[in-house]
């Protein structure tokens, strides 16, 4: 498979797990910043859900830089096969996205990022902005792992 045909797929993987449903998301991060910071205003709480389409571009140059460090690392067989659209193989590229974010480098990243695309947020609202991708990360893990258990033994 040619390269840029390998990028568009398993950015559409990543993506698609990573911003699938605006609506929910943006329940989700009003959820999380209720349980996580319950004496936080209404005010701040709009105010981080709307970084929300910041985030999608963060998630996008994340995807980005997963895609670039798995083509420099992995052999062409190997990213052949896990571009191959079985469930299982969508399911390795996802589980290895989220290792690769959860590396040293990337939680480096990742805090540096949501303070530059966040400059005119506090840094408590930039802090909750972090946890929740970080949060939702671990749910698409959680997600992914209880897909792989409950698909049928072929």
């Amino acid at each position: 498979m040619e390269e840029a045909k390998i990028r568009e797929y398993i950015h559409a993987i990543i993506m698609e797990k990573c911003t699938h449903n605006e609506s929910a998301r943006q329940d989700a991060i009003g959820e999380f910043i209720t349980l996580t910071m319950p004496n936080i205003d209404e005010k701040a709480t709009s105010s981080i859900k709307s970084m929300i389409p910041t985030i999608s571009e963060l998630y996008d140059k994340w995807a980005v830089m997963f895609i670039d460090r798995l083509l420099e690392t992995v052999p062409q067989n190997q990213i052949d096969e896990l571009c191959s659209g079985t469930v299982e193989n969508d399911s390795a590229i996802v589980l290895i996205y989220i290792m690769f974010m959860e590396s040293e480098r990337m939680e480096k990243q990742v805090a540096d990022d949501i303070s530059e695309y966040a400059p005119t947020q506090d840094d408590e609202q930039g802090n909750i902005a972090s946890d929740y991708i970080r949060a939702k990360l671990s749910q698409i893990a959680a997600d992914q792992e209880k897909e792989k258990n409950e698909a049928p033994i072929q």
